[in-house]
């Protein structure tokens, strides 16, 4: 009985010498811990430089919002001297405070939330908005949105006979005011109506439209040489409106489906700006709109937080007296895809 005690103690402690060997060896890197100062509403950028002698910086991360706290972050470096970093107050300009560039190999769900809905989207439509990745997913640095002709029926016995993606920023990603701008390629087959639009997080004037929707990029099917930029608002439907525009794209180019264009509004607390491939298409101001909400502000109701949609749907209102209809479309001609490029999110500093 002895003896084994004494065999079993040996081995474990062979044991615990070999994995006390086979562990790597502790390294230890220095860092500089940088308090960051911020005001309430402005913007910073940590900077880096290797030779103080010259004016080299570069960036350091993102910017910052500024909250009245003090950030503290820790930064390794190769000369144990703070002085080789500085924060600038960034203003009079556009400051980069989300963005997904789709380089990775499969959607950010951290960013993008995928919708599981069979019913037209009020709008008559007929896509069935599935999770699958089949329908949104990344390839060669682009968001892929596909709409393929794959029937759904749900389980209360509704078949819809298309099948597509929804993506959506909500609980992920939302802001009142800013520049949002979007670099995409749209399809062009009958009946397909890829979008790139916002609506409010909270509703806090009423449910669509009396809260508002801002339409970024819409594409009608076959009519790829145009492009629309539109506010829905005024009360819950139907009694809601809209503005907007027709954007028709100049000379003989190629058109919104033949190559990648850059869409983009400026959203201001008494106005909203439409740009397209840097171009101003449209403005619209405060006293274009309004809410039936009869809210204190002469504002709503495009003043409280918007989150993005990208989505492509099929048929609907939408193509009312145009004559398009998906079902004219052979199968070869599936899928039909919405490529997008970037999305990123501005705020300015002032």
């Amino acid at each position: 009985m002895i003896t084994r005690t004494t065999l079993a103690g040996l081995c474990l402690a062979t044991l615990f010498t070999l994995s006390l060997r086979a562990e790597p060896a502790l390294s230890i890197n220095r860092a500089v811990r940088l308090d960051i100062a911020t005001e309430p509403g402005k913007y910073y950028q940590l900077q880096r430089t290797d030779d103080l002698t010259d004016d080299d910086w570069s960036d350091v991360g993102d910017p910052i919002a500024g909250n009245g706290e003090t950030l503290q972050q820790l930064h390794d470096f190769t000369s144990a001297n703070p002085d080789f970093y500085r924060v600038v107050e960034l203003n009079n300009q556009w400051v980069l405070v989300w963005a997904d560039e789709f380089e990775g190999e499969s959607l950010d769900l951290a960013k993008w939330g995928k919708e599981e809905n069979n019913y037209g989207g009020g709008n008559n439509e007929a896509q069935h908005y599935s999770m699958s990745e089949k329908y949104a997913y990344l390839a060669n640095g682009l968001l892929n949105v596909s709409v393929y002709r794959d029937a759904y029926t749900s389980n209360d016995g509704k078949t819809q006979p298309y099948s597509s993606a929804r993506l959506r920023t909500l609980q992920r990603g939302d802001w009142t005011y800013g520049r949002i701008e979007v670099r995409a390629k749209v399809p062009g087959g009958e009946g397909i109506w890829p979008a790139v639009w916002m609506l409010p997080s909270d509703s806090e004037y009423g449910v669509w439209a009396a809260s508002g929707e801002i339409d970024i990029l819409e594409s009608k099917g076959t009519q790829t040489d145009r492009t629309y930029a539109t506010i829905h608002y005024g009360g819950t439907w139907p009694a809601n409106t809209y503005r907007g525009t027709t954007y028709y794209l100049p000379g003989d180019g190629p058109d919104f489906s033949e190559a990648f264009h850059t869409y983009a509004i400026e959203w201001y607390a008494d106005r909203i700006e439409w740009y397209v491939d840097g171009a101003h298409i449209q403005t619209l101001t405060k006293e274009q709109w309004h809410s039936a909400a009869e809210p204190e502000s002469d504002t709503a109701p495009f003043d409280q937080d918007f989150y993005l949609i990208i989505n492509v749907a099929v048929n609907g209102g939408f193509f009312n007296g145009t004559g398009q209809n998906a079902n004219n479309l052979p199968d070869s001609a599936f899928p039909q895809t919405l490529q997008v490029d970037y999305v990123r999110v501005y705020q300015w500093a002032p």
